[in-house]
């Protein structure tokens, strides 16, 4: 599918392929033993889903928000940890899209590479200290020449050390408020950056979704996706949108499923 426009009906279709081919045989064994499918994610950028919401002109199908919730509800059916990676991978790559025109020319290969199914991206935006405000991160980045330095202690991010990409935020160096946020790309290559402990959760066990330490990460200023201090309306007015819509679809995809067993069970069982 890589390199082909899909249509809605197709992706959804493709993603159903996907989940009972891949994702079904596998699910419970990779949430037993907390496991990170990579073979679903090679699945999903074989079939072009990874660039589901990307433009055409880097590789993407240009598909939308109601595409990207039926996929990953579809998803979810079949395994939930997988779909949830897949979320926050479109977060990623929206917020990349996003990109403000002095970084567009530096990300366009990365959302090229996104198109073409090699690349995994995901967001780091909790912190330790900020609870459940994601929004408002207690690091604040350093001027390091035309770029920054980051160091930071990210909580549950899902595809921890398996993404090629995160989308981290950080309070600006001037920032006053705790709202005045940045939104930087770092390879997963970037120096300093590592996977700080185990993910070991209460269900969705197979998402990875394990906290990252930033210890002096260097960030060129090519890699600046926002404005300084223009983090927080991104994370509002990209980011949180999307996430509530995939969110709800990942629980709807639970739902659908909980239902059809459930059906099952009560049409087979006998006295």
């Amino acid at each position: 599918m890589i390199g082909a426009i899909m249509t809605h009906d197709a992706a959804v279709l493709k993603a159903r392929e996907i989940a009972n081919r891949v994702l079904a045989p596998s699910a419970g064994q990779n949430d037993k033993a907390g496991r990170f499918s990579s073979e679903a994610v090679k699945s999903l950028g074989e079939s072009g889903l990874l660039g589901l919401m990307l433009a055409v002109d880097v590789g993407g199908s240009g598909l939308g928000p109601r595409t990207f919730a039926a996929v990953t509800a579809t998803l979810a059916e079949a395994d939930a940890s997988v779909a949830m990676v897949y979320l926050m991978h479109v977060l990623g790559t929206t917020t990349i899209s996003a990109a403000r025109p002095g970084t567009a020319q530096a990300v366009t290969p990365i959302l090229r590479e996104i198109g073409a199914g090699r690349h995994l991206s995901t967001l780091a935006f909790s912190e330790a200290g900020s609870r459940s405000h994601f929004w408002a991160p207690m690091s604040r980045a350093q001027r390091n020449g035309d770029g920054v330095r980051i160091s930071a202690r990210k909580s549950w991010v899902t595809s921890a050390g398996h993404a090629q990409s995160y989308i981290v935020s950080s309070l600006a160096p001037e920032g006053i408020a705790p709202t005045d946020s940045t939104l930087y790309l770092l390879p997963a290559e970037t120096r300093g950056l590592s996977v700080a402990g185990p993910w070991d959760g209460l269900g969705l066990r197979a998402n990875a979704s394990a906290p990252i330490a930033l210890e002096d990460c260097e960030v060129p200023s090519h890699f600046q996706l926002t404005d300084d201090g223009a983090g927080f309306p991104a994370m509002l007015n990209v980011v949180l949108p999307l996430f509530n819509l995939g969110s709800a679809a990942v629980a709807l995809g639970l739902c659908r499923e909980a239902v059809a067993k459930t059906v099952s069970h009560l049409k087979s069982a006998k006295f």
